[in-house]
């Protein structure tokens, strides 16, 4: 990770909420909230409709090299973290947490960060092991998805 990028990551809090999504707010994120792909985390386009169609940056985390090449895992990874419930305390929006996470079944952790071009829209992105939040999130994840 590029020196700006993690000066942002660090400004940006990211702290996990001590209890999971209730039945209610994960209803709600499943009829509200979307999975918008963003330029900077494709090094190919595959069929996310991204304009420009891949912008990859060497200071982001590139869904690429998590094996996320097609819209449909990414949309897959984001109903997955919503049924997993593990948030954020900070919200994007109400109702709308500003990040949630999901474990993969490889063991790959990813990060669902709110703000779209519209409301609700999420974009993601595998979390490198190097970043301290992901052991974090691992155990998190286990004690609330066992």
């Amino acid at each position: 990770m590029g020196k700006k990028a993690s000066a942002a990551r660090r400004a940006t809090k990211r702290s996990i909420r001590a209890t999971p999504l209730t039945d209610q707010e994960r209803e709600f994120l499943r009829s509200h909230a979307g999975y918008e792909g963003i330029a900077y985390h494709k090094r190919t386009p595959g069929d996310f409709g991204l304009t420009p169609p891949a912008a990859p940056r060497p200071d982001k985390n590139l869904c690429d090299e998590a094996n996320v090449t097609r819209r449909e895992i990414a949309a897959a990874l984001l109903a997955r973290a919503i049924d997993g419930g593990l948030v954020s305390d900070g919200e994007g929006a109400p109702g709308f947490p500003k990040q949630m996470w999901v474990v993969d079944g490889s063991g790959q952790v990813f990060e669902a960060m709110y703000g779209g071009s519209r409301a609700g829209l999420y974009h993601g992105y595998p979390i490198r092991r190097a970043d301290p939040l992901f052991d974090e999130i691992v155990r998190a994840w286990e004690r609330q998805n066992v």
